[in-house]
């Protein structure tokens, strides 16, 4: 239903916007016009998830012709499994004889069913470019951007106390927002490395790289060496954004008591 759906809307937004899909586009490039650059979100993922399922953002086109940029029309917004998002008309203020900037907005919504979970990462902007004198330029991938899921780390188990030497196991979750259901999913099968940072330290050591289980959670055993916080960090995926938790402190007293000799 939802394959059929995503077929329907992008006819009724073809009608409507004159927003045309990689597909079923034909070619009208002709002449000197170039696309020089393509920013979206001003060049940052655009996370979705967490406290909201919402986000609007921007876009600009930053073309070239000789005669000058009249106009950029036939603007579409595209990823994987029908994606397709509906953008504003492109507004083109000039910054030379031969240069203009081209902007405009969208918004993506996963409360309205705009997106779903496998239309994560990569999505592209397509345009098509009309110069003064009747070149154009059309590109399929004149610019590419991510879509992204939020994500959140947990992180508990460290001693508020340790003697010297002592080991313990520091755990937590890692988990993603789910489109579907607006909550936070377990995210499993993620690596995710345990950092820590001795007091006063400028930039913290990993410790430990762990694969996060099929609830999510996280499990790696230290021995405590000197005071310090430890937190989880993921790195993100190109579907995931990059996620930390909240540090939390061990202070490391004297060393373990030795046994008898």
């Amino acid at each position: 239903m939802r394959r059929r759906s995503a077929v329907l809307l992008v006819s009724g937004v073809l009608a409507v916007c004159g927003i045309l899909l990689p597909s079923i586009q034909k070619t009208s490039s002709h002449g000197a016009t170039k696309i020089l650059k393509v920013v979206v979100n001003g060049g940052h993922p655009i996370v979705l998830g967490g406290a909201t399922e919402s986000a609007a953002f921007t876009f600009s086109i930053t073309a070239e012709d000789p005669s000058g940029i009249k106009s950029v029309d036939q603007i579409g917004l595209w990823g994987s499994n029908y994606g397709i998002l509906t953008p504003s008309k492109a507004v083109c203020t000039a910054t030379s004889k031969t240069e203009s900037v081209c902007t405009g907005t969208s918004s993506v919504n996963a409360a309205e069913r705009q997106i779903f979970d496998d239309m994560a990462g990569h999505w592209f902007l397509q345009a098509t470019v009309h110069a003064n004198d009747g070149d154009a330029r059309e590109e399929d991938k004149a610019g590419r951007f991510s879509i992204i899921k939020f994500g959140y780390a947990s992180l508990y188990g460290v001693l508020p106390t340790a003697a010297k030497g002592e080991a313990f196991t520091v755990g937590g979750q890692l988990q993603k927002a789910d489109w579907q259901s607006g909550q936070l999913v377990p995210n499993p099968g993620q690596k995710v490395d345990l950092q820590f940072c001795a007091t006063g330290c400028k930039k913290p050591v990993t410790v430990a790289v762990v694969k996060s289980d099929p609830e999510g959670e996280l499990a790696a055993t230290v021995h405590a060496e000197t005071t310090g916080t430890y937190l989880w960090a993921y790195p993100g995926a190109y579907w995931a954004a990059p996620a930390s938790s909240f540090p939390e402190q061990v202070t490391v007293t004297g060393a373990l008591p030795q046994g008898p000799k």
